[in-house]
């Protein structure tokens, strides 16, 4: 691919996703703001302003961003009351843009969002659990949580918030990173002790990866840094040997009758950039030419509308329908923005 090619599918990705923002949207709208961010366009600017002052306008009284209420992955028809967790997905780019705008309203706002986070109910090792219903930890919320956690400590000088992170990400790792495979399983339950979704889910794994791989460009001297170059290691090499030769990831990695999936896919096409942008000897360098092709599969199936099939809904995991979501949307333009280097002009 040339890189005047993926720039105009990088238009065509961020008009639709400008175009197609539901007013109750959170987490799923966080990656598409981050996808958004990373190009700069004044208008996309503009735009994801304007969704973050509305998730600070329906902050609701526990310090959830952007209502923070029960959700519904209407598809498979699941309710849950969230922790402080999720909302927390939208920690990330309202500190971007309060570090551009330096307006106090967002720094109160992320401030309100820490505190419903660490006053979630936790497992007894510490993890921060997803949801009120059961003492279980999700893979997602490496990623939602632990990178937001660690740039507010460091903004605020709180090194509390840094250790907190770093904690999370150890005890997730502890429960759910597989020694054997080198692969993330979705959920962990306490009690009873067991794996209610255990699947190696694409998206999943790609979850826990960035994760990594951001604790490592925000903590690359942190005395545990040690341990997230060795997941993301190991994720990058267990994950790359399940990749098709036409580039797409299966929804679950090691199962060859599931179907391709566009999310796990993308995430898998960005991190590879971004490990070999930090040169801690994370990855072959011959790697890149896997994020290329990921990258390539999936662009080949943009619609003219700018919209990208293929990326499973919530709640993630296997058996789960096909559609577009706004991660999706994201993942594209962090893949596009992390790979454009690498392609010819």
């Amino acid at each position: 691919m040339k890189v005047q090619e993926m720039e105009q599918l990088v238009k065509q990705v961020t008009a639709f996703t400008l175009a197609n923002s539901a007013e109750r949207d959170s987490w799923e709208k966080a990656i598409a703001m981050s996808g958004l961010l990373a190009w700069g366009d004044d208008h996309a600017l503009e735009v994801v302003q304007r969704w973050l002052d509305r998730a600070v306008a329906t902050q609701n009284s526990s310090g959830n961003l952007c209502y923070g209420d029960a959700f519904k992955a209407a598809q498979a028809g699941i309710d849950y009351t969230p922790t402080g967790s999720l909302s927390s997905a939208l920690g990330m780019p309202l500190l971007q843009v309060y570090e551009n705008s330096r307006k106090q309203e967002y720094l109160d706002a992320a401030e309100r969002q820490i505190q419903a986070l660490v006053n979630s109910p936790r497992t007894s090792d510490g993890g921060i659990c997803p949801r009120y219903e059961a003492r279980e930890l999700w893979v997602d919320f490496t990623y939602l949580t632990c990178p937001f956690l660690v740039r507010f400590g460091q903004i605020t000088g709180e090194d509390k918030y840094i250790e907190e992170a770093v904690l999370q990400f150890e005890v997730h790792v502890a429960h759910l990173l597989d020694e054997k495979a080198g692969l993330a399983r979705h959920m962990w339950c306490e009690v009873p002790n067991c794996y209610p979704q255990s699947t190696f889910w694409s998206r999943g794994c790609g979850w826990l990866l960035l994760a990594g791989i951001h604790l490592l460009e925000l903590l690359p001297s942190h005395p545990k840094a040690g341990l997230f170059k060795d997941v993301v290691r190991r994720l990058l090499t267990a994950m790359s040997k399940h990749q098709d030769r036409n580039g797409y990831l299966r929804n679950t990695l090691d199962d060859p009758r599931s179907n391709f999936e566009a999310s796990g896919t993308l995430m898998f096409a960005f991190a590879i950039p971004r490990a070999l942008e930090l040169d801690m000897d994370l990855v072959d360098k011959a790697l890149i030419e896997n994020a290329l092709r990921a990258f390539g599969v999936v662009a080949g199936s943009v619609e003219p509308s700018g919209k990208i099939p293929g990326v499973t809904v919530p709640p993630g995991g296997p058996n789960v329908v096909y559609d577009w979501a706004m991660y999706g949307q994201g993942f594209f333009l962090l893949a596009a923005k992390a790979l454009k280097p690498y392609l010819t002009e």
